[in-house]
């Protein structure tokens, strides 16, 4: 396990991922991080400004054919419009973007969005995307995360958190200098990008109401089939709000470990691993 990857599990129900014992020690970086993450970030945005600008001029960059892409995403009560601002920043003049969202209504997150999915015929789509509705995205967002995913060829991809956002998982920080990263694991939302090449596996995804356990069987279907799946470090994206805070955590754990037991998982502590990263094209 990388140590710049550790950071304190969010509560006891880390358990179930395979963590025994006392929590990773928290490195320097993690403390400063924790205390002054807006600094953090304006520095790494700094550090990637002209980068980004070169990605845009890049050969292979302008080359990538049009895709098309399905964003869908659940519109929680609390949050009313918060989905279609997200869904605006997403739009792109390069690449075919279709959004479609719903009310989570008196079902859960999984089967909401299978529900959302057979609206439309996936054949036609070259991305799948699921998007919660608490995000906040940089500029050009849509672009680059789709050349730099499919430069690397990731199966399932996902946006870094920046160091102000929420998430439970260390590994899916943003790396200084990295553009993307294949990594041994990539978390269930809050953004989650699926190629085409994954949908037949992937969809539709199992009718679990909370979805804790899913991204830990997507690794081993990624081994079976011999895909990268990974991290997009260029484009991080901020999640608003805590984790686990609108639900019933002992029930999502409940579900998880029954989901896990009949699926498989891989441990808690192969997930921390960043196995290659890009950090120049």
């Amino acid at each position: 396990m990388n140590s710049s990857d550790e950071e304190p599990f969010a509560n006891d129900s880390a358990l179930l991922f395979g963590h025994h014992g006392p929590p990773p020690k928290i490195s320097l970086r993690h403390k400063i991080r924790r205390k002054f993450p807006r600094i953090e970030d304006f520095l790494l945005d700094e550090a990637m400004r002209i980068r980004t600008a070169a990605i845009l001029r890049h050969p292979a960059f302008t080359a990538l054919p049009r895709r098309r892409i399905l964003a869908v995403g659940l519109e929680s009560s609390r949050r009313p419009g918060a989905l279609s601002g997200i869904f605006a920043r997403m739009q792109s003049e390069r690449h075919d973007m279709v959004f479609d969202q719903k009310g989570v209504e008196d079902k859960g997150k999984l089967e909401n969005t299978n529900i959302l999915l057979a609206r439309h015929d996936l054949s036609t789509f070259d991305w799948v995307w699921t998007v919660d509705d608490d995000v906040a995205l940089p500029d050009h967002y849509t672009d680059i995360f789709t050349f730099l995913a499919e430069f690397a060829e990731l199966k399932i991809a996902r946006p870094a958190h920046r160091a102000k956002s929420h998430t439970s998982y260390g590994v899916t920080r943003r790396h200084y200098k990295a553009l993307m990263r294949e990594t041994s694991f990539v978390e269930v939302g809050p953004i989650t990008a699926f190629h085409k090449d994954s949908f037949a596996d992937v969809f539709p995804l199992p009718n679990l109401r909370y979805g804790w356990g899913l991204d830990l069987s997507w690794p081993m279907l990624a081994r079976k089939r011999g895909w990268r799946i990974g991290i997009v470090d260029a484009v991080p994206m901020e999640h608003l709000n805590p984790v686990a805070t609108t639900y019933d955590i002992e029930a999502a754990v409940t579900e998880a470990k029954a989901y896990m037991g009949e699926h498989g998982f891989i441990p808690r502590e192969e997930c921390w691993q960043t196995l290659r990263r890009w950090d120049r094209l």
